[in-house]
């Protein structure tokens, strides 16, 4: 427990796994970054995209697959890393890491970094049941259950004691009480598991709505897509499957610590199926290019306070500058086969 370390143990639980735990640098990630889709400011900064899932689940809770297949799949399946998220339980990945490094060299298999989670599971029980779900990415034990007087209460402590682990809290299948959470910068804006209302209907909001009035208030929040896999030995659309939702990290190397920063700034886009070559928040201004194919249309939305459209666009290039009356923009690419992207929201000032 955290009252029985020392200080110096203290700090480095506070700071977080990937910061005490050294992983390898990948030299053949460098080799693979001419072949995936890189901005040229990334470029420039020798930065690129890395795919990754945050929210999944195994055996160890309510997944039907272990971790080493899960985990397998998803390298199989184009991703460079993923974050393996049972409720109320810490998977030790330092083994499995070992067995990916192993197959780099010796199956000429792709790199690929695991990084330790937990999905904090909690349910208010007042005259209306609220179960509140908090991930936490690279976390360094298990935190489980934090109980609280009242579900924005049980919320606050959840985030808190992922912080205490020194992880970083997102909010899952999100709902108002994350309204006045502290320290909590990252929520779902998109989630792949059949039950999950991602677009709204009658009386609730989309999620992407959520994100608006949240960010309307000056609040800074980061969306992610996830896919919140439990299914991989049934497939089909009433099942909880993966590939569905994930994030591209820009970071230098495939490394925790690198994945980490990034996420927790902000420096990555969620995606269902979109690419995008450059998203670029500076200066003003919100710039995306979007990597294409000659069959797919796509339709660039740039959204304000309040969810306004501020402009929108047919072009594989768009940019919108935040005039003098704008809180902030985000943008939402849309294909043609129905799949999305969504960037960062960009402030006309810094913000809390």
């Amino acid at each position: 427990m955290a009252e029985h370390l020392t200080g110096d143990e203290r700090a480095r639980e506070r700071a977080g796994p990937c910061s005490v735990r050294a992983l390898v640098v990948w030299l053949g990630a460098i080799l693979l970054g001419a072949t995936l889709g890189v901005g040229p400011s990334a470029q420039e900064s020798g930065e690129r995209w890395w795919k990754g899932n945050t929210h999944t689940h195994t055996l160890n809770s309510d997944g039907d697959s272990p971790p080493g297949e899960v985990s397998h799949w998803y390298r199989d399946h184009g991703y460079d890393f993923l974050v393996l998220t049972d409720h109320n339980y810490y998977t030790i990945v330092e083994e499995l890491q070992r067995e990916f490094d192993r197959e780099v060299g010796h199956r000429k298999k792709k790199p690929f970094l695991l990084i330790p989670g937990e999905e904090v599971t909690d349910l208010f029980e007042g005259e209306k049941k609220a179960p509140i779900h908090v991930n936490g990415l690279d976390t360094s034990r298990v935190i489980g259950p934090q109980g609280g007087e009242s579900a924005r209460a049980m919320l606050q402590r959840n985030v808190d004691g992922i912080l205490e682990a020194g992880g970083v809290p997102s909010l899952n299948h999100p709902n108002f009480y994350w309204a006045v959470t502290k320290n909590l910068r990252h929520f779902e804006v998109y989630n792949g598991h059949p039950s999950v209302n991602n677009f709204g209907g009658g009386e609730y909001q989309s999620l992407e709505a959520m994100w608006d009035t949240m960010l309307s208030t000056g609040k800074v929040m980061y969306g992610v897509a996830v896919d919140d896999a439990h299914d991989f030995q049934e497939w089909g659309p009433r099942q909880s499957n993966p590939g569905r939702g994930w994030v591209m990290v820009r970071a230098a190397e495939l490394s925790c610590s690198a994945i980490r920063k990034a996420f927790e700034e902000g420096d990555f886009y969620s995606s269902t199926g979109v690419e995008l070559e450059t998203v670029d928040l500076s200066g003003g201004t919100l710039r995306v290019r979007i990597r294409a194919d000659d069959s797919t249309a796509f339709t660039t939305t740039f959204i304000g306070r309040d969810s306004q459209v501020l402009a929108k666009s047919g072009e594989l290039e768009s940019f919108y500058t935040l005039k003098a009356t704008d809180l902030y923009v985000r943008a939402r690419v849309l294909s043609s086969r129905g799949e999305y992207a969504w960037s960062q929201p960009l402030f006309r000032a810094a913000r809390d």
